[in-house]
């Protein structure tokens, strides 16, 4: 496969680590190019630097938004027409820092991060909530757990799961487990019950199910 990630800053370079290391062609897009670029010589050919946010998804099979919430829907709309049949995946928390530095949550209670971005997207596209259940830290940390990969939880409307982001979640070093529709996205999200877990296959299963 190959997979644009678009946003070069924390989580998305953390993102962007882990996937070239398990072997995965990016095509990387940033406001911040020189951030890109070194990020892209980081990998050697694993990754190129795209012209912008468009042409990044040009062959891209799946597209990462690793973006702050408060950008996404601008650059959903901005690639919406582009996105044809690339699977889309959004790890943003719908939370920001507010002036004295605590975290405050930009959503009303109740309503999940998947609902709103399922109404920013062109009707009948294919996406999924996940990379953003962990800070990049414990992101990079927790990959390629041994003797056996922690679980990296992810919502979709996929009922029977997503195929590219399964791929992307086991290149990334982890075990991939869907909690539910886009709607059950506020448990994975900061503050949610399963937000910064660590855990292998027969934990996570009882959390989810037990839910």
């Amino acid at each position: 496969m190959t997979t644009a990630i678009i946003g070069t800053g924390g989580i998305g370079s953390a993102i962007a680590r882990q996937l070239a290391a398990g072997g995965e062609a990016l095509q990387l897009s940033s406001a911040d190019k020189e951030s890109a670029r070194k990020l892209a010589a980081a990998f050697g050919g694993a990754a190129v630097v795209a012209l912008d946010n468009r042409s990044a998804l040009q062959e891209a099979d799946a597209v990462v938004l690793a973006l702050r919430f408060s950008v996404l829907k601008d650059v959903i709309d901005e690639i919406a027409d582009a996105l044809g049949d690339t699977f889309l995946v959004v790890p943003s928390n719908p939370v920001e820092l507010d002036p004295q530095g605590k975290v405050v949550r930009l959503l009303p209670e109740g309503q999940s991060s998947g609902q709103v971005v399922a109404g920013w997207l062109p009707i009948g596209t294919r996406f999924a909530i996940a990379f953003g259940t962990m800070s990049g830290d414990l992101f990079e940390s927790s990959s390629h757990r041994s003797p056996k990969p922690a679980v990296l939880f992810y919502a979709s409307a996929d009922e029977h799961g997503s195929d590219e982001v399964e791929h992307l979640i086991r290149t990334a070093g982890f075990e991939p487990m869907r909690i539910g529709g886009v709607e059950q996205s506020s448990r994975l999200e900061v503050g949610g019950d399963l937000h910064d877990l660590v855990v292998g296959s027969a934990e996570a299963r009882s959390l989810v199910v037990g839910a």
